[in-house]
């Protein structure tokens, strides 16, 4: 089946993986023009399709890398990648949240990084600078900043002078914003932090059939990877049962924040939902319904992405 191909990968499946991201952007172009499916506000249709084959193939590979790197999951394997690809189908024309999200997969790479450092000042330092630079382009994302507490809780190295080297982290780039602002005269603009509107979600029931096929298909894939690691995180490492903690409460205030932003901020929650996802597919004992799962996403997420050009 699939997965056993995506787990320890040969040269010939890593090329495979490779054509076929390319191969899956280009899909809703069999039914519609570049310019309707890739239509922008300022960037040329063809400079929004580089990037929709780029980012997000850079970005599932370097989650892929990150994951196996840090022994989160230790098999060595293309099913993080994948996983990432498909889920991240809905998203085919926003470029600013691929490029942020991109960024972001430096900040949790520090979080983890500052793994049992006694003076994990510079990893936070980073995470933090990262993180609210971030806040600029997208404020709410500010609420991640939580995750500092959880992570110094379950990495144990909370300390007041772990506080005080996050909260410089998180002033420094708005320090420069102000020197910036004043030298040249201009407004100095404090992002809108508490613009809280939490989504309204009564229009599900006006999807179209694709996207409510490749919902529910997602959701019983999340019910299985969620069941799957609180059943056996017990049975991992040290090392990787924290890692797994902090990226469940970074899934978790990721999709807090999703459900009180919009719809862009929900690609935010796809890298900590995808090493889940990635967990289950990788360890689960059950191989044949693992499987029958990755298949159904596979065949509904194509089916989806198929689909966005007649619905666009």
């Amino acid at each position: 089946m699939l997965l056993k191909h995506l787990i320890n990968p040969k040269p010939t499946i890593i090329l495979f993986f490779s054509v076929s991201c390319l191969f899956f952007v280009l899909i809703p172009l069999f039914e519609s023009k570049l310019s309707v499916v890739f239509s922008h506000y300022f960037l040329n249709p063809i400079i929004l399709l580089i990037s929709a084959v780029l980012i997000p193939f850079f970005l599932s590979v370097g989650l892929n890398n990150l994951v196996y790197e840090k022994n989160i999951i230790k098999k060595d394997n293309l099913v993080v990648g994948a996983v990432f690809i498909l889920i991240s189908s809905s998203f085919y024309n926003h470029i600013d949240t691929w490029v942020s999200a991109f960024i972001l997969l430096f900040f949790f790479n520090f979080l983890v990084d500052s793994y049992q450092k006694e003076y994990p000042f510079s990893q936070l330092f980073n995470a933090s600078l990262i993180l609210s630079s971030l806040t600029l382009v997208f404020p709410n994302l500010a609420y991640l900043s939580f995750l500092f507490i959880t992570n110094g809780i379950v990495f144990s190295h909370l300390n007041w002078r772990i506080f005080i080297t996050i909260i410089l982290g998180l002033l420094t780039p708005y320090l420069f914003y102000f020197g910036f602002t004043f030298l040249t005269d201009k407004h100095f603009i404090i992002p809108d932090f508490f613009n809280i509107n939490f989504i309204s979600f009564n229009n599900l029931l006006n999807l179209s059939l694709s996207k409510k096929i490749w919902i529910i298909i997602l959701l019983i894939i999340i019910i299985f990877s969620f069941f799957e690691l609180f059943l056996w995180l017990y049975k991992k490492s040290i090392k990787s049962r924290k890692i797994f903690i902090t990226t469940f409460w970074y899934f978790i205030i990721s999709l807090f924040i999703a459900c009180c932003s919009n719809v862009n901020y929900f690609y935010f929650t796809l890298t900590p939902l995808t090493i889940i996802i990635g967990n289950y597919f990788v360890y689960s004992k059950k191989r044949k319904i693992a499987n029958i799962l990755f298949f159904l996403l596979v065949i509904s997420s194509s089916y989806y992405k198929y689909m966005i050009a007649i619905n666009v």
